[in-house]
């Protein structure tokens, strides 16, 4: 008898311990992370310059910067794992990862699945082609073949936007561009910073067009995660008060942060002296 209680204490406690994990937090872990102490990041290293790997591998780009900062301010290492972004999203929802540390278009469709964090950058959409390419608006691309990466709101944009369009899924942006200059596509939508990188890799691109969107880029956590989602938004206002935020940006972007951005963070306002 005296055998089986200690069996059902030790199965209670085990249970207690899984139960913790994601989300739980603990005088050990305040922010109730799947590694106490250390933020388990996925990213998309094909996305510059949100972010994208250095020549030794390790990831680099705006979104990096950002979550490295954040975490120095927490005081937690950050382990980095490459992932596409469904990937990154689905192991949020798993408990695989604390952060999709990613440039995620916010919607309301992710949000069913994963809590973001405050808006990092306001972007837009861009078409890419190559020089030679005529098509110059939305409509013209009718019949074409125009990629996109699986799982981005891109996809959204072709189905609503370029009628008659013949959508070619990608797993990585990488892939695409790799099919456009090869040929293979008529054109590849992909958000406008991304593109911008993409034609100072390679000269024989172009945007044909561009729109705005309506939703901020952002970061992404676990949707049960509240403790860990206040704390990155904390370190984020403090980043942007204290002039951060605007160096950070100011490194990987030439355009002045869009008046939709500004609107999330009003004291950027004066740091642009306008």
């Amino acid at each position: 008898m005296i055998r089986n209680r200690v069996l059902a204490v030790g199965v209670a406690a085990a249970l207690s311990l899984t139960a913790c994990g994601g989300g739980g937090a603990s005088k050990n872990d305040p922010y109730g992370l799947e590694t106490a102490g250390t933020i388990e990041a996925a990213v998309s290293t094909d996305q510059p310059p949100f972010a994208s790997a250095s020549k030794a591998g390790a990831p680099q780009g705006y979104i990096v910067d950002v979550t490295n900062e954040v975490a120095k301010r927490l005081k937690l290492k950050v382990n980095y794992k490459a992932s596409t972004v469904p990937a990154a999203l689905q192991g949020l929802t798993s408990g695989q990862y604390d952060l999709a540390a990613s440039g995620l278009g916010v919607t309301a469709e992710r949000q069913k699945q994963v809590s973001f964090t405050k808006a990092l950058y306001w972007s837009t959409t861009a078409v890419v082609t190559r020089t030679d390419e005529s098509a110059s608006q939305v409509t013209d691309f009718r019949g074409k073949q125009v990629g996109v990466v699986t799982g981005t709101v891109q996809e959204a944009f072709i189905a609503q936007k370029m009628t008659g369009a013949r959508k070619v899924q990608f797993p990585n942006q990488n892939a695409a561009v790799s099919q456009l200059l090869s040929g293979n596509l008529d054109a590849f939508v992909v958000g406008g910073p991304d593109a911008e990188a993409y034609l100072k890799q390679y000269k024989k691109l172009k945007i044909a067009t561009s729109a705005p969107v309506d939703h901020p880029t952002s970061m992404a956590v676990q949707k049960k995660n509240t403790k860990f989602l206040q704390a990155v938004d904390a370190q984020l206002t403090a980043m942007v008060g204290d002039g951060t935020f605007l160096r950070l940006y100011k490194k990987w972007f030439t355009e002045a942060p869009a008046d939709d951005l500004v609107s999330v963070w009003p004291a950027l306002k004066s740091q642009l002296g306008s």
